[in-house]
């Protein structure tokens, strides 16, 4: 939370640093600046920054109307698709809501993104690109099935809102409006369908990773391989790129998911060792310092495989014939791990001690299925080894998938000012074009009165859970 909050800040006083720097500019150089902003459509606001171009609307409208026959079925099935996902969506708002209350200890369906609580600050560059293809892909859609259906768009502009970036599709709604309503449904719900079918295909590309990677890596259901070591890591000098983790105290590992279970199995059986009194009177002074991520400090490595397991409850204390006291690990969360790896190079089994936290043994190495056709050391593709195509894949697609999943959901469910609130609009007036007998006004009256209760009633649900779900994690 610390890390979130002071990343936010600092973004915070970058944002206003940068607009005090423009109003001074702007009054020094007032005419050509706003000259030089409006020539090249940018807008500058506090935590907002804005480029529109009218250059790729040709290129969008040839391509809409080259593959007409293609898009014009793609975006009616898009329509009822996105329609059959609106119930959906609501019913699983309510559900996760219901989830996060009372059921706190659970995994949420929904959840939000928090750089430094929920995602490591490794992975921003997946999130930031899971983010703006997810957009550009969701406009994309609009732009292409407004072309479609005989109506212009103004413009495409790219922005970014504090830390967050965006897309959007100017378009003309003078024209919009005057299109039938079926039209307006298929280009509302256009944004949807895509993030729809851009889920399926990260998903389809994710499971297939191991055929698209075929030529370079050599991939096993049930051998976990090192792919990289950190060079801060305790265990850089014992494993090596391409070795094979075989067992984590005797809990075998066949690949991540296995490791992790292992790992959590220690964790469910905390044990006792005996160590000296000096190794007593480190780990209690950093105790009390609050400094127990540096508690590792305290120990010899070289000695944590002969270190004597003992019970602490146990009335007889055979840690006093070496003037040892018998300690549990688990007071101050660590474990010794003892990891059985097979050397790429040689077939001989090493047994190597890790002593840390759970979360230190796991950022000490990273592991997947995978390993390289070509050797390490002689190749010239060697590079790759460390480069972990592998990883990378996993990574991306494990963040475009939710980001674009999430932007869905987000634009579907009827909240206000976005694609649901039209879609929501267009639907009603389709569905009121039946009841022929029921005067136009008495229609109009009922549209409105529910569009306005249906968008606040969603709306308010939606912020609630969100800020809840901010709530828990934070606090």
């Amino acid at each position: 939370m610390n890390i979130f909050l002071d990343f936010i800040i600092k973004v915070g006083i970058v944002w206003v640093i940068f607009f005090v720097i423009m109003k001074i500019l702007e009054k020094r150089f007032r005419s050509s600046l706003l000259k030089f902003l409006e020539t090249h459509s940018i807008s500058i606001q506090l935590f907002h920054i804005g480029w529109s171009t009218t250059r790729m609307n040709q290129s969008i409208m040839r391509l809409a109307l080259k593959f007409e026959k293609f898009w014009i079925p793609w975006f009616k099935v898009g329509s009822w698709v996105t329609l059959a996902l609106l119930p959906l969506s609501i019913g699983l708002l309510v559900y996760n809501l219901v989830l996060i209350y009372f059921q706190p200890h659970e995994e949420p369906i929904i959840s939000p993104i928090v750089p430094g609580v929920n995602v490591k600050s490794k992975d921003t560059l997946y999130l930031y690109l899971s983010i703006m293809i997810s957009m550009v892909f969701h406009e994309l859609g609009h732009a292409l099935a407004s072309y479609v259906c005989r109506c212009k768009i103004n413009s495409i502009g790219f922005f970014f809102i504090y830390i967050l970036p965006g897309a959007s599709v100017n378009m003309d709604y003078e024209e919009l409006h005057k299109s039938g309503l079926w039209d307006r449904l298929k280009i509302y719900t256009a944004g949807v369908w895509h993030n729809t079918v851009l889920c399926i295909i990260g998903y389809l590309l994710l499971c297939t990773t191991p055929i698209l990677l075929s030529p370079l890596y050599y991939f096993s259901n049930n051998q976990l391989y090192v792919t990289f070591v950190p060079e801060h890591s305790p265990l850089v000098n014992s494993l090596s790129i391409g070795d094979e983790i075989l067992s984590i105290n005797e809990c075998n590992v066949f690949n991540r998911t296995s490791l992790i279970d292992c790992i959590y199995k220690e964790l469910d059986q905390p044990k006792a060792y005996c160590i000296n009194q000096e190794t007593m009177n480190c780990i209690n002074n950093l105790i009390k310092s609050n400094h127990t991520e540096m508690l590792g400090g305290c120990f010899d490595y070289s000695q944590v495989s002969t270190m004597m397991k003992c019970d602490p409850t146990s009335v007889v204390d055979k840690c006093q014939k070496y003037t040892k006291s018998c300690v549990n690990f688990d007071a101050f969360q660590y474990h010794v791990f003892n990891l059985r790896v097979k050397g790429q190079d040689f077939d001989s089994i090493e047994s190597l001690s890790f002593l840390g936290t759970a979360q230190q043994l796991w950022d000490s190495f990273e592991a997947n299925n995978y390993r390289l056709r070509f050797n390490t050391y002689k190749s010239r593709l060697a590079r790759l080894s460390y480069l972990d195509l592998p990883y990378h894949l996993y990574q991306f697609f494990g963040y475009l998938i939710p980001v674009s999943a999430g932007l869905g959901v987000f634009n579907v469910i009827s909240i206000y000012g976005l694609d649901g609130e039209y879609i929501l609009d267009t639907l009603i007036s389709l569905i009121l074009v039946g009841f022929s007998r029921t005067p136009r006004e008495s229609k109009e009256k009922f549209k409105a009165i529910f569009l306005k209760y249906f968008i606040i009633s969603c709306t308010t649900l939606f912020s609630f859970t969100i800020l809840y779900s901010y709530y828990n994690i934070l606090i």
